[in-house]
């Protein structure tokens, strides 16, 4: 059996979330405040894009599908 493909916008959704995590990441090792701040501010723009891309990528739900 073969499994569902992924949409574009669902694997462009994933691998933002992959880069804010590495982006987090990086940032605990930074001992500069002001360079910590930068890349978890970038961190969270990425995941906000991931949210987005998530969204589009959804499903549209017709209205006879929610009663």
């Amino acid at each position: 059996m073969e499994e569902p493909q992924a949409s574009p916008s669902q694997v462009d959704s994933d691998h933002y979330r992959e880069m804010a995590s590495k982006l987090r990441e990086l940032a605990r090792r930074f001992r500069f405040p002001g360079a910590r701040q930068e890349l978890l501010k970038l961190a969270l723009r990425y995941e906000r894009r991931a949210d987005q891309l998530a969204v589009q990528s959804a499903p549209a739900v017709s209205e006879q599908e929610r009663d």
